[in-house]
């Protein structure tokens, strides 16, 4: 008899959706700004136009990212490597992800509102796998 094992959507999809946030953040600029005369400035992980806070809250953003991809991973392994149950944890964490993208880019914004500035690939990425991923763990939490 073989014992059958049941994968957890939920878990998977929090996985799947943080490493494509992960990704975007990493290959793509959070947001950009006009510099008249010398084109467009960016704000990234290793740009010169990011603002500090903008830049710190990018790294915070990773790190609260992979902390969601550990915790998708215990749900996902047969043996848990965190013994408790962490889901309710990783809805919060997946809230302050997406609130930390908004702080973020609200900061840039401030910093360079004399240019016209947008939001880029690296904050759409982040604000919406952190909601989607907050829209997951609460619906993992309350189908258990």
């Amino acid at each position: 008899m073989s014992e059958e094992r049941n994968i957890d959507p939920f878990s998977l999809l929090i996985l799947v959706l943080s490493i494509i946030a992960i990704v975007t953040e990493i290959i793509g600029p959070f947001a950009g700004f006009y510099y008249s005369g010398y084109g467009n400035r960016y704000s990234c992980l290793d740009c010169e136009y990011s603002t500090g806070p903008d830049l710190i809250l990018q790294y915070i953003i990773l790190i609260l990212f992979v902390i969601q991809i550990i915790i998708a991973l215990n749900e996902l392994l047969p043996n848990k490597f965190i013994p408790m149950d962490v889901t309710k944890y990783g809805m919060y964490l997946a809230i302050i992800t997406w609130i930390f993208a908004i702080i973020g880019l609200a900061s840039f914004g401030i910093t360079y509102s004399v240019y016209t500035w947008w939001p880029d690939l690296g904050f759409y990425g982040t604000v919406v796998g952190g909601l989607l991923n907050t829209i997951l763990f609460f619906l993992k939490e309350r189908n258990k």
